[in-house]
């Protein structure tokens, strides 16, 4: 089993602290990197790309949504958040990753009354994306969204049947899925790539540790084991309590 952890984690810490947590647990062998504040220059950061190297580590890349809308209704808005994107794939390249993580856009306020033309255009430039990236040998995996008013692609069916047609695959959230009502049965594609991994009581996209709400994580890991998904899974949590304790969840129901 291939488990990872984000950086949401360690957002207290130094990149060098949170690296070397990650490094001595001997269950996490990934790292998703927020490629947002305030790891928006990392391309460029030279000393810190070479100190991110230096550990026995592999990387995945969340590519970055604070302010971003590649789904806007103003075209400038859009491009520019099509390129943010596009820098986390030049990004995944120079550390040699394969996973970059892609919201699909919000509707926002202006929008309402729109969102045909809206979904329009996130497909658009989730086209341009994702062919950025299969020509950067990099998968583009876009992430079914919590169900937070104006958020797109709530529904992990009209997700998947929008990348089934853009032959793109998905980064699954667990947690965003149960804000909708999904259960494990109902959330299984072949198109998933990547998974976003923690719980919440259902009705708030909460990134608790595993067991601490309602979602059947017992009823994920069955489903998803029994066809044979070898991604990673990818705790995306808020504290390294609930990283450990996440863990202990895990080994508790021995897949670990």
């Amino acid at each position: 089993m291939k488990i990872g952890a984000s950086m949401l984690a360690t957002e207290d810490r130094t990149i060098e602290e949170s690296l070397e947590y990650f490094d001595t647990n001997k269950y996490i062998d990934y790292v998703e990197i927020l490629h947002d504040y305030p790891y928006r220059g990392l391309n460029e950061d030279k000393d810190l790309i070479e100190i991110i190297n230096s550990y026995d580590l592999k990387y995945t890349i969340h590519s970055p949504f604070i302010d971003l809308n590649i789904a806007s209704l103003n075209p400038a808005m859009a491009d520019f958040s099509v390129e943010e994107i596009k820098r986390s794939i030049d990004l995944a390249n120079i550390l040699d990753s394969d996973i970059v993580v892609v919201h699909p856009g919000t509707i926002g306020y202006n929008g309402r009354g729109k969102e045909e033309i809206i979904y329009k255009i996130s497909e658009d430039h989730l086209k341009v994306i994702g062919d950025y990236a299969k020509d950067s040998g990099v998968d583009a995996c876009i992430e079914n969204l919590p169900n937070i008013p104006d958020f797109m692609f709530m529904d992990v069916n009209q997700l998947n049947d929008t990348l089934l047609k853009l032959e793109l695959p998905m980064t699954l959230d667990i947690g965003h899925a149960h804000t909708n009502g999904f259960t494990p049965e109902e959330i299984y594609f072949d198109s998933i790539k990547h998974i976003h991994v923690h719980d919440n009581p259902g009705d708030d996209d909460t990134h608790l540790a595993l067991g601490e709400g309602s979602f059947d994580v017992n009823g994920f890991f069955d489903v998803f084991m029994q066809n044979n998904y070898d991604g990673i899974y990818m705790l995306e949590l808020n504290s390294i309590d609930s990283i450990e304790k996440s863990l202990e969840f895990m080994k508790n129901i021995g897949i670990i």
